[in-house]
């Protein structure tokens, strides 16, 4: 195996430490990348889509007609205010087991991952035998264009990857009750997304003489009647196949209902339906995320927005999704816009090239882990990859308990150091032994 060893450590802390909430922060990130991964941008070619990076590593052979791979990240991250967090989030703080910050799991983590991989492998003399292609994306996080137009540019050279690989799922603890080891979940989809505008239009005046119902009372009842209209439940085919191999697994009575889950669909939708994690596999989800009334707090407001974020499950579509908030307001007198949003992802088999290569590598690395396909909840880059091809996957091979997950755009993000180390030797093993 290519040796990486804790140096590499340095080089995720001081990425880390540049933050990358805006554009115009960039080019001090890649002016960073470049420093420390020299190899890497001797010998790969590199140039820039906008502010998204677009690389080629030329194999042996040469050429897109060699059926060559696509790692795909990005360089953003989420606004990270520094209130409440144990270390600042752009401290890149190290102790004993964890690297602190924002960006560590999404998508630095990963980023950094590949070219720590790649670099280790330029030192050893490695050349892949097929093209391997890079898309570090500059927007992903507010659901840009970057990694769509250096995809554009792939397409329009004739380039058809054999398979696309971004970030997305993890290595887990046991989802299921009964199912005794970690479980590496691979996304072969991803649900939809839209942002969804409420918005209730008054006269303003005093607070003092209200009228019977205020644009923030009508917009508070139409948020509690969209919270009371679930949206239907179906459990698309890789989250199916999903829980027949965690059934296999699964000891007693919920392993058993779980290897006959096409035939016992609504017990285990019942089951699934206990938990915040697994009750979003089973449909669209719509939550209001954002609200703004009055600026001042003796006015009445003359608008009252709200914000509607939803994650639109595979067989649905925007339109869809906004007739169904519609018909759950059921008033005409709350404006409904899409601000934007897009549909689902095609479905990737869970089979065949790329999804092999990417369980064969799991299997090296750990072999007690069990790797399965599941749709992605939210969203990824990795949308964009299925212009050029049809096997797009989502996977981030590192080792997360539920609590560093849900630190994910979140206070105190953090990633542990042997998980870290073992995901940069995962895609340098995953580049040797596919590409």
């Amino acid at each position: 195996m290519v040796g990486i060893d804790h140096r590499a450590i340095d080089d995720l802390i001081a990425l880390v430490q540049l933050p990358t909430e805006r554009e115009e922060q960039l080019p001090a990130f890649q002016a960073a990348l470049r420093d420390r991964f020299p190899r890497l941008f001797s010998a790969l070619e590199v140039e820039s889509v906008g502010a998204t990076l677009l690389a080629r590593w030329p194999g042996r052979g040469g050429g897109p007609d060699a059926g060559p791979a696509l790692l795909m990240a990005h360089q953003d991250v989420v606004p990270a205010p520094p209130e409440g967090w144990t270390h600042p989030p752009y401290s890149g703080h190290r102790d004993a087991t964890h690297v602190w910050g924002r960006g560590t799991l999404d998508d630095k983590g990963s980023l950094v991952g590949i070219c720590v991989a790649i670099e280790a492998l330029l030192a050893e003399g490695f050349r892949p035998a097929r093209d391997v292609w890079l898309v570090f994306g500059h927007d992903e996080e507010t659901m840009g264009t970057g990694a769509a137009s250096a995809i554009a540019a792939l397409a329009a050279a004739g380039v058809r990857p054999a398979w696309a690989l971004d970030e997305g799922g993890a290595i887990i603890e046991p989802p299921i009750a009964g199912v005794e080891r970690d479980v590496a979940v691979v996304g072969v989809a991803e649900k939809g997304f839209a942002n969804i505008r409420m918005r209730v239009a008054q006269l303003g005046g005093h607070a003092s003489t209200p009228p019977r119902l205020a644009a923030t009372s009508r917009l508070a009842r139409a948020i509690r009647r969209l919270d009371r209209a679930p949206f239907p439940r179906s459990l698309p085919e890789p989250s199916l196949r999903m829980l027949e191999l965690l059934g296999a697994e699964a000891r007693g009575a919920q392993g058993a209902v779980l290897r006959r889950v096409r035939r016992s669909r609504p017990l285990v939708e019942r089951i699934l339906a206990r938990g915040d994690e697994t009750r979003a596999m089973l449909s669209t989800t719509a939550v209001v995320t954002q609200l703004s009334g009055s600026a001042a707090p003796n006015a009445l407001a003359e608008e009252a927005v709200a914000v509607v974020n939803a994650r639109i499950a595979t067989g649905s579509s925007v339109d869809d999704t906004l007739s169904r908030v519609r018909r759950a307001v059921a008033d005409p007198l709350v404006e409904l816009e899409v601000l934007h949003g897009h549909g689902p992802s095609p479905e990737s088999p869970a089979s065949g090239p790329g999804w092999v290569d990417i369980e064969a590598a799991v299997a090296r690395m750990r072999p007690d882990v069990l790797t399965v396909p599941y749709v992605m909840l939210g969203g990824t880059d990795g949308r964009h990859a299925h212009r050029v091809t049809d096997r797009v996957y989502r996977f981030t091979p590192f080792a997360m308990t539920r609590e560093e997950r849900l630190t994910l755009h979140a206070r105190d993000e953090r990633i542990r150091i042997d998980t870290w180390l073992d995901g940069c030797r995962w895609y340098a093993d995953l580049i040797e032994r596919s590409c």
